[in-house]
């Protein structure tokens, strides 16, 4: 129950820098985004292959 939580947690807080971060400049948020989904998409690999 903890690592889920904590995993929301994260998700909130990537939701609001990249809020936040459109707010400031918003033709960063693109590249920015796609390198957040590999980062992700490396990371539920990781999980899939550990498990």
């Amino acid at each position: 129950m903890n690592a889920v939580l904590l995993a929301v947690f994260f998700v909130l807080a990537a939701g609001l820098g990249l809020c936040g971060l459109a707010v400031v400049d918003w033709r960063t948020v693109p590249p920015v985004t796609g390198t957040c989904a590999l980062i992700l998409t490396l990371a539920t690999l990781g999980v899939a292959v550990l498990r």
